[in-house]
C-alpha cells in the first residue's frame, strides 16, 4: 500500500469536511497535538499496529494524544479511520492535514534557535519580519540550544539564516585549516 497516497486522501477529505463544519482550525490544533504525541511516544504507534489491542483502546489512545477534549468531527473521523483499519496511517494523516491546513491558510513554519532565552518583544519582531516577507502567518517555534554559544539560527521553510557564534567559529577554524594545509 502507498502510505503517502492513503494518508493524503484521508487528510484532504478530513480538511474538506472540517472546513464545511467550520472546525478546520480546531482539528488543526488537535492534529498538531497528535503528531507531537506520536513523535514523543513511539509506543503509541506500536499500539496502533498491534492487532491484539481493541479498536476502542486505539480510539482512546488517539483521543488522549489529541488532548482528550476533542471536537465531535475529530471523533467521527477517528471512527472512520478505525472502521477502515487505517489507524496505522494516523501519524502520516495528521502531518499531511497540518500541511494542507497551512497551505490553505498561508501559514509558514518558523524555527528560532538561540543560545539563551529571547525576550518576547524580540521574538515578536522576528515573527513580524518573517510574516511581512512571506505575506502569511508564521507558526513560530523557539528552541534554546546552548551549543550555539551566542547568536541565533532562523529557519523558515527551506531558508536558513545562521548567525550563531558556533558556526562562525567553525568557519574560522575551517579557514585556518585550509590556509595551513596550503602552507604545508
Amino acid at each position: 500500500m502507498d502510505t503517502g497516497r492513503i494518508s493524503a486522501r484521508y487528510a484532504k477529505a478530513l480538511y474538506e469536511y472540517a472546513v464545511e463544519k467550520k472546525q478546520d482550525t480546531v482539528i488543526y490544533e488537535e492534529m498538531k497535538l497528535v503528531s507531537e504525541s506520536l513523535f514523543a511516544v513511539p509506543e503509541i504507534n506500536k499500539a496502533l499496529l498491534n492487532p491484539v489491542i481493541s479498536t476502542e483502546k486505539k480510539k482512546e489512545l488517539l483521543i488522549t494524544a489529541a488532548g482528550t477534549d476533542v471536537c465531535p468531527e475529530f471523533k467521527r473521523f477517528l471512527d472512520l479511520v478505525i472502521e477502515k483499519r487505517r489507524e496505522a496511517y494516523f501519524h502520516f494523516i495528521s502531518l499531511v492535514y497540518q500541511d494542507v491546513y497551512r497551505k490553505a491558510n498561508n501559514i509558514v513554519i518558523g524555527k528560532l534557535s538561540t543560545a539563551t532565552p529571547v525576550e518576547a518583544k524580540e521574538e515578536e519582531r522576528l515573527r513580524k519580519i518573517v510574516s511581512d516577507r512571506t505575506q502569511g502567518q508564521v507558526d513560530f517555534q523557539t528552541i534554546i540550544n546552548p551549543d550555539l554559544v551566542g547568536g541565533f539560527i532562523l529557519q523558515v521553510g527551506t531558508y536558513q539564516l545562521d548567525a550563531s557564534v558556533s558556526s562562525q567559529l567553525k568557519d574560522i577554524k575551517d579557514q585556518l585549516l585550509k590556509k595551513n594545509s596550503i602552507l604545508a
